[in-house]
């Protein structure tokens, strides 16, 4: 995975690396400007996923002396190039516009002309005069973004004097339609205020930093690639990049056949719960695996081989409440030497004979295996691993993993603890998933509150499970190109749509868009929107 991730890092070791990038003035700037543009780019892309207005912004921009107030001032001149985007900007510095650093001031100086800006300086005021002109300013909204461009990396406990004071004031102003934070929101770092700005996007600019894995005030999070890691720095947690999806834009070879890609076992479902089988199976088929046979409960196989008869279906008996019973087993054993994966889990319920019968399977399964849903419970997982089968892979949400761990900690620790101990791959998903098999963990960057609906964890499964059958020898780096892909298929959905209306299977048919490289996907591009089931 070091070709398609970068290094975590605390903002001490950030602050170290960057000072060996940077060894100049030119260097700096350079860097800064492309912090700029890139910064100006995502957050153009990110409000698209808002219904609210697209054109005439009023940007608020609370903006500090050193590097992340000269992003910010940079994005902001970006943003005024284009076309009817901002009809005004209200800049509000923490500190005199005379105490900036240099190219802070540089930066400001490239705006400080526009008929678009209004500047709050605070030089000769004192602070209660000048706090009473920023809150008669704040309640001036609406503004439809807000750029915090306070405080930087280098921040330590308490929030201090006006920065703070101005910050809970615009944490508690509600007229404020998307606001984000350039690099770090103010007021966390290595050690964080209990009252940091809260943002609802971060954009970690050239370095992801472990602080924004910490916070809730951070939000949804991006990473900024903007060059700093041409030499590599080694680091046990890594975010991955966008040159993961690399192997699935690369063109397929003419004398490739359906074998060449893989053959997926599914064994999933219930009478009672056919849905998440159903969706499973669909993401799978779009996982570009070459084959797929799916193992249903036989009043259910019928039906769905009708209308997904891109996969392969066979009946499974039932218990007498419409689980998978024990006595099927022998199609797994018949299979298994077809099969380069299994997925089992979505959908099966919580019969005990059901769980019976994938304890038994687990003893004699030794290929990978994606485990899912009704399948995380600590005895299948134990069962599935005690053979030393390292090819198990399995994907809970916050209540499953401790469930699985038997405790409630969700932290990095606790996360690479699990999977080194059971000597497996973790999919752990929620905000920022993590993706850890012990030794190395990495955070996916893609992915928004879209997902926070019934079903998104089946397509997950199903496209995971479908990667792993085409790639069997490294499950840890098809789990990442699976949640990098789902995730940035929910933004190219939100992008195009908005996140509020819409079916949990409408991210199927962006799983294709999804696949276009990052520099060449532009969501205001005239794209319609993909067809399809």
């Amino acid at each position: 995975m070091r070709h398609a991730s970068h290094p975590v890092l605390s903002c001490s070791e950030s602050n170290e690396w960057e000072r060996g990038l940077m060894k100049s003035d030119d260097q700096g700037w350079s860097a800064m400007r492309r912090v700029g543009r890139k910064l100006a780019s995502a957050i153009c892309s990110d409000f698209s996923m808002t219904r609210l207005p697209q054109r005439d912004w009023r940007v608020l921009a609370l903006v500090g002396k050193g590097n992340n107030g000269g992003d910010a001032l940079l994005a902001i001149r970006e943003l005024l190039k284009m076309p009817r985007k901002i009809s005004d900007v209200t800049l509000i510095f923490s500190s005199p516009v005379s105490d900036l650093k240099p190219l802070a001031r540089k930066a400001y100086e490239l705006i400080a002309e526009s008929e678009a800006l209004r500047t709050l300086d605070p030089a000769g005021m004192e602070e209660g005069d000048w706090l009473a002109l920023v809150d008669s300013v704040l309640h001036q909204g609406p503004y439809e973004l807000c750029i915090d461009g306070l405080l930087g990396m280098q921040f330590k406990p308490p929030l201090r004097g006006g920065s703070g004071v101005l910050i809970e004031k615009v944490n508690a102003l509600r007229c404020i339609g998307l606001r984000v934070a350039v690099d770090l929101p103010s007021g966390t770092g290595d050690s964080s205020d209990e009252r940091p700005f809260r943002a609802d996007i971060t954009y970690a600019t050239g370095v992801f930093k472990s602080p924004l894995l910490k916070n809730e005030a951070c939000g949804m999070i991006r990473y900024l690639d903007v060059g700093f890691f041409e030499e590599d720095r080694e680091s046990v947690c890594r975010v991955i990049t966008d040159t993961v999806l690399d192997p699935l834009r690369a063109f397929r070879p003419a004398s490739a056949d359906k074998r060449s890609y893989g053959h997926l076992l599914v064994l999933a479902g219930s009478r009672s719960m056919p849905g998440a089988l159903a969706m499973s199976v669909k993401a799978a088929s779009r996982s570009g695996v070459g084959l797929v046979t799916v193992l249903a409960p036989e009043s259910i196989a019928g039906r769905f081989a009708a209308s997904l008869p891109e996969a392969m279906w066979r009946s499974w008996p039932e218990t007498p409440e419409g689980g998978l019973a024990l006595e099927g087993i022998w199609q797994v054993q018949t299979l298994a030497s077809k099969a380069t994966a299994l997925l089992a889990g979505p959908g099966m319920g919580q019969e005990r004979e059901t769980r019976t019968m994938l304890q038994e399977l687990g003893r004699m399964w030794e290929k990978p295996v994606l485990l899912d849903a009704d399948a995380l419970q600590p005895e299948i997982v134990q069962a599935f691993t005690a053979g030393g089968n390292e090819g198990v892979v399995v994907t809970p949400h916050d209540g499953e993993f401790w469930r699985l761990s038997g405790r409630k900690d969700s932290s990095l620790e606790a996360i690479a603890g699990y999977a080194e101990d059971r000597k497996l791959v973790l999919i752990k998903k929620g905000s920022c998933t993590r993706v850890s098999r012990g030794d190395l963990t990495c955070v996916c960057p893609t992915g928004n509150a879209v997902l926070a609906r019934g079903g998104s964890g089946d397509l997950l499964a199903g496209l995971a499970a479908g990667l792993m059958a085409q790639r069997p020898d490294d499950c840890f780096v098809a789990a990442c190109q699976a949640v990098y892909w789902h995730g940035r298929a929910a933004d190219v959905w939100a992008m195009k749509n908005g996140q509020h209306a819409a079916r949990t299977t409408d991210l199927l048919d962006f799983l294709s868009p999804a696949l276009d490289s990052g520099e060449s996907w532009n969501p205001h591009s005239p794209v319609e929107r993909p067809t399809g089931s």
